[in-house]
């Protein structure tokens, strides 16, 4: 297996009323970068692709020379049909398809993982060793959660989506069967966002020993939940590196480990 990572970012958002500053976004993607230079420097090719109009020419004066990576830019309003009103899903997912098409790298290599580049993965060494070891004749790896357990007991958790902030696939079969896959994303439409489409696919796949949904390693990111505020990183709310969720990390990994078959 010879693996790249794919990350996606948008350092200027266009949507009006953004979460964060592009100061702020700036400083989370550069952050990201550092910590993969620390975590693997040059031992993992990493495809970068980027949706906006801002600046590049500094990332790729510093982390060039510290990472093996490959910089694609597209503007938001060039030549691909980028569409705000689609949300996150289905632009993001288009990059890809142009990143696949357009990169040196990919052609070099047999896999890739898409990481969402705004956070860093805090085991990512830990995660690629159970993908090379667990992988390398897949050609899907993801994280799935599909199960009863939450509205039994009664949590406001979610239990039925797959993880589109990670995942694995062999480079060939995206190119070949992946492409298009954006178009059936739409963030304004219950029940089609990229969550959405990869639990879909999992329960397509389930049976398929080519796939598989469910890593054994839990994975653990820093930065901040999900959708939230300018105001929730200045007070260091819902961080996902915090004692908190530190401990619900080890408690998810011994879970993982001793009912793998529990999607939950």
């Amino acid at each position: 297996m010879k693996l790249a990572i794919l990350l996606t970012a948008t350092i200027k958002v266009q949507a009006v009323g953004g979460n964060f500053t592009v100061g702020e976004r700036v400083k989370m993607y550069s952050s990201t970068l550092d910590y993969y230079a620390k975590a693997f420097g040059k031992k993992y090719p990493i495809l970068y692709l980027e949706n906006s109009d801002y600046d590049m020419s500094e990332f790729k004066e510093k982390y060039s020379k510290i990472l093996d990576i490959e910089f694609i830019q597209f503007a938001p309003k060039g030549e691909l049909s980028f569409d705000q009103s689609k949300g996150k899903s289905f632009n993001e997912y288009l990059m890809i398809k142009e990143g696949m098409l357009r990169s040196e790298i990919m052609k070099k290599c047999s896999h890739f993982m898409k990481i969402t580049g705004r956070y860093a993965m805090l085991n990512i060494n830990s995660v690629i060793k159970e993908i090379e070891r667990r992988a390398s004749n897949k050609v899907f790896m993801g994280d799935v959660k599909d199960t009863k357990l939450y509205e039994l007991i009664g949590s406001k958790n979610y239990g039925r989506w797959g993880d589109s902030r990670y995942w694995v696939f062999d480079v060939q079969y995206y190119k070949d069967n992946m492409l298009d896959c954006y178009q059936e994303m739409d963030d304004s439409t219950l029940g089609m966002w990229a969550e959405d489409y990869f639990l879909k696919m999992s329960r397509k796949y389930r049976k398929d020993d080519r796939f598989i949904f469910r890593f054994r390693t839990q994975v653990l990111f820093n930065g901040i939940t999900g959708m939230r505020t300018s105001a929730d990183l200045a007070a260091g709310r819902y961080r996902q590196d915090s004692f908190s969720q530190r401990v619900k990390y080890v408690v998810r990994s011994i879970l993982r480990r001793l009912f793998p078959f529990i999607w939950f």
